[in-house]
């Protein structure tokens, strides 16, 4: 499923912001972690688990819209992971 137009545009720029300004801040301490950014302001919050990114933005942003990825890049939910067992 393509994005719109609209959407495509927000989460380049909230990526833009990421690289610009945060990426370089962020990275050495937080791979892995989730981040939702709002690229209008440059703010940001963090969180490791999408629970805690749920509340976090609720709180930071009510319902302005943000782009959640992970720290370091790679998609903040992955579905139909399967992981091997080890015996």
């Amino acid at each position: 499923m393509a994005l719109n137009p609209q959407w495509r545009e927000f989460v380049e720029k909230a990526k833009l912001v990421y690289d610009q300004t945060l990426k370089s801040r962020l990275e050495p301490e937080h791979v892995g972690e989730l981040i939702a950014v709002e690229p209008d302001s440059g703010e940001f919050v963090l969180a490791t688990t999408i629970n805690e990114m749920n509340q976090s933005t609720r709180l930071r942003f009510g319902t302005k819209p943000v782009h959640i990825f992970r720290v370091g890049g790679g998609a903040a939910v992955k579905i139909g992971v399967r992981h091997a067992r080890v015996s």
